[in-house]
């Protein structure tokens, strides 16, 4: 398996600034006609062959620029669109409203090619060779600062043996240019025997840790950051660092794999303005990107959905105790580890029908259906072989003993309210 690695880096100097600027206004030309013929319907070769006629960038390039829209949704904005309604309101020139719009350089590598043919950088000098495609003045040469911290870990990937990917990015007002190395490494990451869930929330995370073997919780969990929701970026980014690296910590500890859910926080829409906006603030997608560094100590990180998770861990948490939140991360690692019983469990606490209409579920809102159903819930609780299975303890009358174990070991909801380690860390 292999992880992403990114250098920040900066050019210094550069030989020829107004061929290097040419070459943004190509390639962000090239990024432009491609995204709309790719609108129009045609074929990948079909683009490459048109633009590579048209802009006069060689095939790298255009490959390159095609790969950098092919995933962009239709109604993107070329340059933002914040430097458009600057645009719109005079508050940039036009000029520089170009120069943002054609800021970007993307050259990716092969391993064919001893790293990267348009953007080779030589570790020896310090130098980043650039490929202008013109015949009269072929390359141009930058000097390029990385930190050296950076260069002490990873110099090794730097030689040639590994492909790398080279972004190159204008600042606005022609203040420099920034510099962006990824490389694919190898990591070796150990077959987990249990998996850590993790529930994203408005200033909290909360966690759980289960066994595949029996899905047996083994420990839940709340990490507080919430000075996330409101910090500086800079302050923020150094938040997320630390809950990462605890994360990473707790899931080493426990032998466990991070399963994280894909939220997409960005069409969230409330009733309530204060909520949508608190949800929206969420810094999720940074928070994602940042677990992915995990893999490279060995924790496997992987994302999955987490529908229905926190309705049923609404449910779960009214039987065994706990809050809400702890209750959606163990329901997502029983969705990570068992399906089969997560959606037995879904469908039987949502798929009640109500004891009105002779049995038949009623059309539209189902406002009595489930657990909101009339007194004569219980009973059907008490004649569902499902159930017993599930909580033998919600059957029993006031003042009857605790569930004992059996031949087959406690009921999952009497597992449930085991006295297993509640953690709760502060990231300040």
């Amino acid at each position: 398996m292999t992880a992403i690695i990114t250098l920040p880096g900066v050019i210094t100097s550069v030989t020829n600034r107004a061929l290097l600027n040419a070459l943004l206004r190509k390639f962000g030309n090239a990024r432009r006609r491609a995204f709309s013929l790719k609108r129009k319907g045609l074929a990948t070769s079909c683009i490459e062959t048109i633009l590579q006629q048209e802009i006069g960038l060689n095939a790298r390039y255009i490959k390159d620029a095609y790969y950098s829209i092919k995933d962009l949704p239709y109604n993107t904005t070329f340059g933002g669109l914040k430097n458009q309604r600057l645009r719109e309101k005079g508050k940039i020139t036009k000029e520089e409203y170009k120069q943002r719009r054609n800021a970007l350089l993307i050259s990716r590598g092969e391993r064919s090619k001893k790293g990267n043919l348009n953007l080779r950088l030589d570790f020896s000098t310090m130098q980043l060779r650039i490929n202008t495609c013109r015949n009269d003045n072929k390359w141009m040469f930058a000097n390029v600062f990385i930190p050296q911290k950076y260069l002490d870990k990873y110099h090794g990937y730097l030689d040639g043996s590994h492909p790398y990917t080279v972004l190159l990015k204008r600042r606005d007002f022609d203040r420099g240019y920034d510099l962006r190395i990824s490389i694919k490494i190898p990591c070796m990451i150990q077959e987990a025997s249990r998996v850590m869930t993790l529930d994203i929330n408005a200033g909290h995370t909360d966690f759980a840790v289960m066994n595949k073997e029996d899905g047996m919780p083994v420990a839940i969990g709340r990490f507080n950051h919430h000075k996330t929701q409101y910090t500086r970026r800079g302050k923020r980014n150094h938040l997320l660092n630390m809950l990462v690296r605890k994360i990473g910590n707790l899931a080493r500890h426990y032998y466990a794999e991070v399963v994280v859910g894909s939220l997409n926080t960005g069409k969230f829409k409330s009733y309530s303005k204060k909520a949508t906006r608190t949800i929206r603030q969420l810094p999720q997608y940074q928070f994602r990107h940042l677990l992915k560094r995990l893999e490279l100590q060995g924790t496997k990180v992987s994302e999955r959905s987490e529908a229905y998770t926190s309705k049923l861990g609404d449910v779960i948490s009214q039987l065994i105790g706990y809050d809400i939140h702890k209750c959606a991360a163990m329901m997502f690692a029983l969705k990570v580890i068992n399906y089969d019983l997560f959606k037995q469990l879904k469908t039987f606490l949502f798929g009640v029908p109500s004891y009105e209409a002779y049995g038949r579920r009623r059309r539209g809102r189902r406002r009595e259906s489930g657990l909101t159903a009339p007194i004569q819930y219980r009973k059907f609780l008490k004649s569902m072989k499902f159930w017993m299975a599930m909580n033998s303890s919600i059957v029993k009358e006031d003042g009857g003993y605790l569930p004992t174990p059996g031949r087959e070991g406690l009921s999952f909801l009497d597992n449930l309210k085991a006295n297993f380690p509640c953690l709760t860390m502060n990231i300040w």
